[in-house]
């Protein structure tokens, strides 16, 4: 391409020698010669990270698999299997002891559950005057306040807002000429929702706006035995009431049964059998029974029925994550194979033929799957093996019987064990506390204002006896750092000398920081105390930390990436210095030749002219 073929016609004055074209030629060569090397190079770069990305990614997934065998929550899923009645559903969470159980069930928990007569319209009024009623629950009294306006709809949203979403009123269509009843249900299951209606007497140092009597609520279709006597009682609210007993249906006149309201259900707990012992529940779902176990009880056992659980080791995901490791790797094998041959016959090479730290990934991950635990165990005694190609093969039926029969040696040999060791930081005396103690302690990175006045006083402000003031503060101090955010791996207390310790968990660090003069009131000094978390056992233990060091952090693959990356920055540099170099090169050459050309040209002309008068000379003289 040339440089600018709009800059000049160049070579006209040169006979065509000093032109475009033959500074494209040049041009031409030394971009073949210094540039098109270093665009081979930069494309061969590109195509090397391609395909190490590839190559990495199948080994993340690869450890994804191994390290699914070598952790402990894959061996701590757990199967409930019921059998029986099946009066009971169980779920289990990880790591529950296995153990069977046998389940009877003797009663449901129901809620407290009321339907009123039927009404031809949602929006029909309730009531004929302005009236207040109330409905207790759980312990509390509620009062609803209607008056002669209040449609059934209406009604049932008061008594939802009232009673604080602990008693629910919803309308429902039942069909017939009548079709509308309110029912009125405790939200929640167990005895202690039963619900109770009372008449409010009197107003009197009371929140309600109205009374009401036991034939109020007749307006709704519901009929309560006749009070003999208000005795005086009040609700939590100041009201003076009488509390109503619903009638049972028998007890109803004839003409009270035509459009009466009813009882559908009665407020109870559940009751049922487990191993044989009474057990008593609010709730038809149980979650703290056994740890981790949750229960949904289902129906009513007849006589003699049982529901039996079994709780098992979840063998099904421990087949799976072997399965995908053996595919895992032998996509990985695949891929370094194609990436690392050599066909000698037409002499076409993979991209990493040759590359060190590609072709010694086989042998390293080789030298572990083909190795045997401190035990004699080896990867072919649960049917894995490597085959003359380098991949792994699968016996389901091997595989299956070590885990269904020696299920203890499969987990001994692929599961690995974390171990934490903790550290403690312990003051090297007691606190005096006969002083203000105010300064900021910081752990871990987490700052704690504590303010503990010298003369601290009780929740009601009262002054504490010394022996009593010391140990709120201690319990103030105690609780400033437990509840400060980012500290839950550490934990606070006092030795029986006073002095205040501070424990980590989970193998965590402890660093304290702070003025030393607040520090010292502590017991306390800037340190910093290394805990440990360390993997042991587990025969995968050795092929994890193998792929840690090729793909980690610090691993081999990850810094031959970067050297990848850092040399096709440099190559690209390179390749745009060159490019700039010959650019400023043949504009320059350009410059000159355009400027030789016209000195040629001008040349020309004094030639002709010379030439032009010599002749003319010539022809004179004849």
């Amino acid at each position: 391409m040339a440089i600018n073929t709009e800059k000049s016609q160049l070579g006209v004055g040169s006979g065509n020698i000093l032109s475009w074209d033959t500074i494209d030629k040049l041009k031409e060569a030394d971009t073949k010669a210094m540039v098109k090397p270093l665009e081979t190079k930069i494309q061969d770069n590109l195509t090397k990270q391609k395909d190490l990305t590839a190559i990495t990614t199948l080994l993340s997934t690869f450890k994804g698999s191994v390290s699914n065998l070598t952790g402990d929550n894959t061996y701590l899923k757990r199967d409930a299997n019921a059998t029986g009645s099946n009066s009971v559903s169980v779920s289990v969470s990880a790591g529950v002891a296995e153990q069977n159980m046998n389940l009877s069930v003797q009663q449901l928990a129901s809620q407290d559950s009321f339907q009123s007569k039927t009404f031809g319209s949602r929006t029909e009024s309730v009531f004929d005057k302005d009236v207040s009623f109330g409905i207790s629950i759980g312990g509390k009294d509620y009062v609803i306040n209607a008056d002669s306006t209040t449609t059934l709809e209406q009604l049932a949203e008061k008594i939802n807002e009232a009673t604080e979403g602990k008693v629910q009123a919803k309308i429902l269509n039942v069909g017939g000429d009548e079709p509308f009843r309110m029912i009125i249900q405790s939200a929640q299951t167990g005895e202690a929702n039963k619900i109770d209606f009372y008449s409010i007497q009197s107003t009197t140092g009371g929140s309600a706006t109205n009374t009401s009597d036991d034939s109020t609520l007749k307006a709704l279709g519901f009929y309560f035995d006749k009070a003999t006597a208000s005795n005086g009682a009040t609700d939590s609210h100041g009201n003076t009431i009488m509390r109503l007993t619903l009638k049972q249906p028998d007890d109803l006149s004839d003409d009270e049964k035509k459009n009466a309201g009813s009882q559908i259900s009665t407020a109870q707990d559940a009751k049922f059998k487990y191993n044989g012992i009474d057990i008593t529940r609010s709730s038809n779902t149980i979650d703290d029974l056994i740890l981790g176990v949750n229960l949904t009880l289902n129906k009513v056992d007849k006589d003699g029925e049982t529901t039996n659980v079994n709780i098992t080791q979840s063998t099904e995901g421990i087949i799976e994550d072997i399965k995908a490791m053996v595919e895992s790797y032998n996509s990985l094998m695949n891929n370094i194979n194609e990436a690392t041959k050599y066909d000698s016959e037409t002499g076409l090479a993979g991209t990493f033929q040759g590359v060190r730290e590609i072709t010694s990934i086989t042998t390293e991950l080789n030298k572990i799957i083909n190795g045997v635990s401190k035990d004699g165990k080896s990867l072919a005694d649960f049917g894995i093996t490597l085959t003359k190609d380098g991949l792994l093969t699968l016996d389901s039926s091997i595989l299956n019987d070590m885990i269904n029969t020696k299920f203890d040696e499969f987990k001994n040999f692929f599961s690995s064990e974390t171990k934490f060791t903790n550290v403690t930081a312990v003051g090297d005396k007691k606190i005096e506390w006969n002083d203000e103690l105010k300064g900021k302690l910081t752990i871990n990175g987490v700052e704690i204002d504590i303010n503990i006045e010298k003369d601290f006083k009780g929740k009601d402000g009262a002054t504490l006896t010394n022996g009593e003031a010391e140990k709120a503060k201690k319990n103030a101090l105690l609780k400033a750092i437990a509840n400060a955010s980012g500290l839950s791996d550490i934990s606070a207390s006092f030795d029986k000398d006073g002095k205040l310790v501070l424990k980590g968990s989970g193998g965590t660090d402890i660093e304290i920081k702070g003025s030393s003069d607040f520090l010292e009131k502590l017991g306390l000094k800037e340190q910093k105390l290394d805990g440990k978390t360390e993997i042991i056992g587990g025969f995968f233990k050795g092929l994890n930390d193998t792929l840690n060091g090729l793909i980690g952090s610090e691993g081999s693959l990850t810094a031959y990436e970067e050297s990848l990356t850092s040399s096709h920055k440099s190559l690209t540099a390179s390749k745009e210095q060159r490019q700039k170099e010959l650019d400023a090169k043949y504009t320059t050459m350009a410059e000159k030749w355009s400027q030789y050309d016209t000195i040629i040209a001008k040349l020309e002309a004094q030639m002709n002219t010379v030439n032009s008068m010599i002749e003319a000379a010539n022809n004179a003289n004849k």
